[in-house]
């Protein structure tokens, strides 16, 4: 069982608008906030169904995914959750990816797939993602979903910590402390990623 993941799906995205004129993907947010996810539906679906490739269109894609994946306004239907998400993650959604790695790993699409988790991550992970960057991190480190590869697992972690990323830091405090994954025993580094796990 891999306990080192980040396995908690993405909260809601909590989208406000800065602007004055309110858009179908603020609408759809109000909606949703009010409890109306059907109605929230009805504002995202045109955005989400649009061939453009628009940050709005692929929040909107997102966001149904995750109604779909909850069962909020719609039937809990995890086919229709991966559809969602993988659309968003073409049009570019790093949570969309990061989720598709979650659910592939939870099993939630039927059978559980390393191969699959890693390739989503990875997509993610290149976006920024910091979560996604840790789980990519333990995969390789570990050798869980390809070959053991401790040195581009541990530069993996190394970024997902400098974002902030807590698992990430105590991931490389106990690395330095235990001399594991190639690295040489520094207790001093060690200390330093643990204050930032904190």
């Amino acid at each position: 069982m891999l306990k080192n993941l980040h396995l908690t799906p993405i909260a809601f995205l909590l989208l406000i608008s800065s602007q004055v004129h309110s858009t179908p993907l603020q609408d759809g947010f109000d909606a949703f906030r009010a409890g109306n996810y059907a109605g929230a539906i009805k504002f995202w679906l045109p955005l989400a169904q649009s061939d453009e490739p628009t940050k709005d269109n692929a929040d909107a894609m997102y966001n149904i995914g995750l109604l779909y994946m909850n069962g909020l306004g719609v039937k809990q239907d995890f086919k229709l959750t991966k559809q969602w998400f993988k659309r968003a993650a073409f049009y570019g959604s790093a949570d969309a990816a990061y989720n598709l790695g979650v659910m592939y790993m939870g099993r939630k699409f039927g059978f559980p797939s390393k191969k699959d988790a890693m390739y989503w991550w990875t997509e993610a992970a290149n976006q920024g993602h910091a979560d996604s960057q840790f789980n990519l991190g333990v995969l390789l480190v570990y050798g869980r979903a390809t070959k053991a590869n401790p040195k581009e697992g541990l530069s993996w972690w190394y970024k997902a910590a400098t974002q902030g990323q807590k698992q990430a830091a105590l991931a490389l405090s106990k690395a330095y402390s235990n001399g594991m994954f190639g690295l040489k025993k520094d207790n001093k580094i060690a200390k330093y990623w643990l204050k930032l796990s904190q």
